[in-house]
């Protein structure tokens, strides 16, 4: 059982399936809030029925915002150390949740990001996912100067000085992915992969779905990537957001 990390869980319209993914995290993790963004069916109600926090956005803000407001909720009224990021529909498997956490434990790195391209390489996913996430974890890598094969799980564990930096005005709203992972590094953060397995969804649909979301998606990826490479004061807002805490 985890007791020293918060397990953030963004939901939006999860319902049919919020109920089975948190009866399976409450046997991993002890501290748990559901972050309802806006959800218009009875996700906030379910959750509530399992026992754990669940704040609750009034319009959708998207799972950037969702992360953002259990960040600041966690920092505020909790004292633990770290902070874990969890989806709702059933694709994150919380036997990986130790495995997540280890390299924080041994004050290794700030961050650390499950990858399902570490030890296996995953059958479940869809092509064109499968394509992008290779594609951004090139270019990712690239930036970086450190291998990076999964920026797109959405897996992470990270620790309380980086959340403070996703609670500021950098951390992107609707899909925080590969921008997020240069803007850490460019702030002088530690990141590391770990081999994580992922399960298909419960329910179908995701936000890659149809064609105008990964359009979107990718284009708006792009230009947060290059925006974050270009700035050149990074370090010094990181010391900034820290000095407000």
């Amino acid at each position: 059982m985890i007791e020293s990390a918060l397990v953030i869980v963004p939901a939006y319209n999860e319902a049919e399936v919020i109920e089975q993914t948190l009866e399976e995290l409450k046997h991993y993790a002890r501290h748990i809030v559901v972050v309802d963004d806006g959800s218009i069916d009875d996700t906030k109600e379910k959750a509530e029925k399992m026992g754990v926090k669940v704040l609750r956005h009034c319009t959708n803000f998207g799972y950037g915002g969702a992360l953002k407001t259990g960040f600041g909720y966690g920092l505020r009224y909790f004292q633990i150390p770290y902070f874990i990021s969890f989806d709702a529909d059933g694709q994150h498997d919380p036997f990986y949740l130790e495995h997540l956490l280890k390299p924080l434990l041994k004050n290794e790195v700030d961050y650390v990001l499950g990858s399902r391209f570490i030890g296996t390489e995953p059958s479940e996913i869809a092509l064109a996912r499968k394509l992008g996430s290779k594609i951004f974890g090139i270019t990712t890598s690239a930036i970086l100067g450190q291998k990076i094969s999964d920026p797109t799980s959405g897996m992470i564990a990270l620790n309380r000085k980086v959340a403070k930096i996703f609670t500021s005005k950098f951390f992107p709203l609707d899909f925080p992915d590969a921008d997020v992972l240069i803007m850490l590094k460019r702030m002088g953060f530690r990141i590391k992969e770990v081999g994580v397995k992922m399960r298909k969804s419960r329910r179908a649909g995701s936000m890659h779905s149809g064609i105008i979301k990964p359009v979107y998606y990718l284009a708006k990826m792009s230009v947060s990537m290059i925006h974050f490479t270009l700035r050149g004061d990074l370090k010094e807002k990181r010391r900034e957001i820290e000095g407000v805490f």
